[in-house]
């Protein structure tokens, strides 16, 4: 893959009215389904990119994907964040700082901002998460929250090129309040976990981890009224899930969900 020089965008003012907005909305959906696209807006507008994953790093060294965004490129940036989570995750250049924040366990420190480092980065984890879709760069929030670590991730492409000094600044002075968002967002009760199949970790790649949850309540056997009972939310906001899911995975019943898992 081509390195890029650092090239500053035409403008990296802040528009803040738009981020003070998105900032607020992200405070009224705390705990809810609108959270995450909040979380993507008040992104957009403090620095641009082209892809987000939020990653959970956890006991028992796991890794999951809790959102994945790709406008562009959905189901791409859901394999990416599979096969990351599926153990790529290891031949990260941060993944030693994360595994320490995890060991130290404070849920009180401070969140970090670490940028891309290529001469880090193994030819095989190159290859496997910036080849395709032609990443160029990725800036990266580690927010330590006791028996988690979150693990934020924006890429920049290569018609966008890498993020500026400016950028990084912007993102920088974010960061007190992106970690204070996601770590309360998430910290509140997950919904029941269920086990699922190799065909449909892959197959519910693209989705947040409320999304996957709900859709796997679905394949086994249950209503849209009992899955929003067994993970403890509103009807309603189940609804919201299974529309975004259905959208994400290009289904449109849970009959496409189950053929679209069997498939792999």
């Amino acid at each position: 893959m081509a390195t890029l020089a650092t090239r500053p965008p035409a403008d990296v003012s802040t528009d803040w009215p738009a981020l003070l907005a998105a900032s607020a909305d992200c405070v009224a959906h705390l705990g809810n389904a609108h959270f995450e696209t909040d979380l993507v807006a008040l992104l957009h507008h403090g620095v641009g990119f082209e892809q987000c994953i939020l990653f959970a790093y956890g006991k028992g060294d796991r890794m999951e994907a809790q959102l994945v965004e790709n406008s562009r490129f959905p189901k791409v940036a859901g394999r990416l964040a599979a096969l990351y989570a599926g153990g790529l995750f290891r031949q990260d250049p941060h993944y030693p700082r994360l595994r320490e924040l995890l060991e130290a366990g404070d849920d009180q420190a401070e969140a970090e901002l670490m940028t891309m480092r290529d001469e880090a980065m193994s030819p095989a984890y190159r290859s496997h998460l910036f080849a395709f879709p032609d990443l160029a760069d990725k800036a990266s929030l580690v927010i330590p929250a006791g028996h988690v670590v979150y693990y934020l991730n924006l890429y920049r492409d290569l018609d966008r090129g890498r993020f500026c000094p400016e950028e990084l600044e912007h993102l920088r002075s974010l960061m007190p309040l992106l970690a204070s968002l996601i770590h309360r967002h998430y910290r509140q009760a997950h919904p029941t976990a269920l086990a699922a199949s190799d065909e449909e970790a892959a197959a519910l790649a693209p989705l947040s981890a409320r999304e996957r949850a709900l859709c796997l309540h679905l394949l086994r056997g249950h209503t849209l009224k009992t899955a929003a009972a067994e993970l403890a939310i509103a009807l309603s906001t189940a609804e919201t899930y299974r529309k975004r899911a259905y959208a994400k995975l290009r289904v449109r019943s849970r009959a496409g969900l189950l053929g679209l898992c069997r498939r792999g």
